[in-house]
């Protein structure tokens, strides 16, 4: 039975993994996903619904010292990490001026004037 579980369990590892792989795949995925969020946030009895779960999770969360002991552990760790800041900055650069990834934004994050350049370019 342990073995026949652990052999499901890599089968279905194996099909996430290679699924997520498949660019195709993700972009119909997130295209599903968001069309559902559209709309589900169209209906206000549900959006309320939310709010209201997402509230009192919030709250009681908050009032939850060990929580908010992690939380705040959490954000330091983070802000103390300028790997976080790096990716992020390429994010926001290839967001706004439309870069690819990898070679093209290290390039764009190291020479100020390519970005000036593109942001010129785009209008």
């Amino acid at each position: 039975n342990d073995i026949f579980q652990a052999t499901v369990m890599d089968v279905v590892k194996q099909a996430f993994t290679g699924a997520l792989n498949d660019e195709h795949f993700v972009r119909d995925l997130m295209t599903s996903i968001v069309g559902a969020i559209v709309t589900a946030s169209k209906e206000e009895e549900l959006n309320q619904s939310v709010l209201d779960v997402v509230t009192k999770g919030v709250s009681q969360a908050l009032a939850n010292e060990n929580f908010v002991a992690e939380l705040r552990g959490a954000i330091k760790d983070t802000l103390a990490d300028g790997d976080i800041y790096k990716a992020g900055a390429r994010g926001m650069v290839s967001a706004a001026f439309g870069f690819g990834h990898g070679n093209v934004m290290k390039k764009s994050l190291s020479n100020p004037k390519m970005i000036t350049e593109s942001k010129s370019h785009t209008g």
